[in-house]
């Protein structure tokens, strides 16, 4: 599994997750994390909130998974 497809799962329920716990819960460290969640938030995969450091799933991207996983 690539490390776009592991945050993007830890985020598949939809839900505001803070940066630091996707870090610890993916094993991935802080700068390599932030790169993805700049490149998944410029191409609209995530909403990112920088001032509280949490991030979340578009509308659309969530809808695409739970499709493609039915």
């Amino acid at each position: 599994m690539s490390t776009i497809d592991q945050v993007l799962e830890l985020l598949k329920d939809g839900d505001w997750h803070k940066l630091n716990e996707i870090a610890k819960q993916s094993g991935l460290q802080q700068p390599k994390l932030e790169a993805i969640v700049n490149f998944l938030a410029e191409y609209e995969f995530i909403y990112v909130d920088k001032e509280q450091q949490k991030a979340k799933l578009t509308h659309s991207v969530l809808k695409f998974l739970k499709k493609s996983r039915a």
